[in-house]
């Protein structure tokens, strides 16, 4: 990712960052505690959280308004990316990226500003409900925009009410609230509905990788109308944005889940001895190995390009393009890399003991999460067909 940046002061400014980063994951956060904390009601440790906000890390992005420091997207890819390096269950992208970003484009809202300060401090857990569907693909029309949600909340006077269900939130259960998107007769609208609320049932459903989803329903939940956070234009601005950031960082995620297998599998195949010869010297197993370096540098190389364009400021389609194309790109190398790296390794790589499957099982929720590669793809698609007539006329 530093590839695209040129300031040499902000270089050495990731350096020091990425050197503290690595020092504090390989320490505090081994593989070990990754392996503990599978199916554990939560499915990360909420003291690690707290550690991460001593370090400034969950306020990298927020605004200094807000208790954050306003870094780039350049300096969280950083820390997500050593996080996920070390299978931390921790939600850094649902909640840091996604749900921040939600709330730093709401700030308009004084629910919104004292929400983002909270999540600064480590105190505020919000995860973003918008998924209606199973892949996903429901959320979006047939343009790639957001498409009006099945979810509804309806004003009367100065109370609301909302009714419909959520699906695949993350991080589930655990979050202190959640940022819900509905329908109304002023557009979409955003709300901000806290986890203890009145009619709202909480299904965990246990993911792969033993971290936890939550289903949501909302049995006309009533709340005051403070608690809207956007609504109309405002509400689609501050969704769509935060969705294909979030998008770009699961990337990220699944560029270090990448790396780690990739490493695993080669350091297995200069150890590994097979009819009296190191198994990495057979050159079937190496064209394999090429292969999956392919598909990590070019995961590699398309999110550093996203990372430096989100940092430089693009937004709405181009923006949108970019972040399919991340997610798509990403998530089907990492379930190639993970494929090859499971059968290089033979009987070992199925084994539940084996670090190998740990990093599988990330890649395989976080492939998921958010639309898929297939579903990215259809967006892409969508998204380019409906620019097409205006390149046309620009050329």
């Amino acid at each position: 990712m530093s590839a695209f940046v040129s300031d040499p002061d902000r270089l050495q400014h990731l350096d020091m960052l990425r050197s503290s980063a690595l020092a504090f994951t390989v320490k505090e956060s081994p593989l070990s505690r990754a392996r503990a904390l599978r199916a554990k009601p939560s499915g990360f440790d909420l003291h690690f959280w707290n550690a991460l906000a001593s370090q400034g890390w969950t306020g990298l992005l927020a605004p200094e308004s807000a208790g954050g420091y306003g870094q780039g997207f350049a300096e969280m890819a950083v820390v997500v990316t050593e996080l996920a390096a070390q299978a931390a269950p921790e939600p850094a992208t649902p909640v840091l990226v996604f749900a921040g970003r939600v709330l730093q484009a709401c700030t308009r809202n004084k629910i919104a500003q004292d929400l983002l300060s909270e999540l600064v401090e480590g105190g505020a857990l919000p995860a973003v409900a918008w998924q209606e569907d199973t892949s996903g693909a429901a959320g979006f029309d047939a343009a790639g925009g957001l498409a009006e949600p099945a979810t509804v909340c309806a004003r009367r006077g100065q109370t609301l009410t909302l009714r419909g269900g959520k699906r695949h939130v993350r991080p589930g259960a655990a979050a202190t609230g959640y940022i819900v998107s509905a329908s109304s007769t002023e557009g979409l609208v955003l709300v901000w509905v806290p986890a203890q609320s009145t009619g709202l049932t909480k299904t965990s459903e246990r993911l792969a990788d033993g971290t936890y989803a939550a289903r949501l329903v909302f049995d006309n939940i009533e709340l005051p109308v403070s608690h809207v956070l956007a609504f109309g234009a405002a509400a689609e601005a501050a969704l769509a944005g935060a969705y294909d950031e979030a998008l770009v960082f699961t990337g990220v995620e699944l560029l270090a889940v990448s790396r780690r297998m990739l490493a695993m599998t080669l350091e297995y195949l200069r150890t590994r001895k097979q009819f009296g010869k190191l198994i990495g010297s057979f050159q079937s197993l190496q064209h394999r190995t090429v292969d999956m370096l392919i598909q990590q540098e070019l995961s590699d190389a398309v999110v550093a390009h996203t990372i430096a364009e989100l940092d430089r400021g693009c937004s709405g389609n181009e923006r949108a393009l970019l972040a399919a194309r991340v997610k798509s790109r990403c998530s089907e190398a990492a379930l190639m890399i993970g494929r090859e790296a499971v059968q290089l390794h033979g009987a070992i790589g199925v084994t539940d003991d084996y670090d190998l499957g740990l990093y599988l099982q990330r890649a395989l929720v976080l492939a998921a999460w958010l639309g898929n590669a297939r579903m990215q793809r259809g967006r892409f698609t969508s998204v380019s067909r409906r620019l097409a007539p205006t390149a046309e006329a620009t050329v």
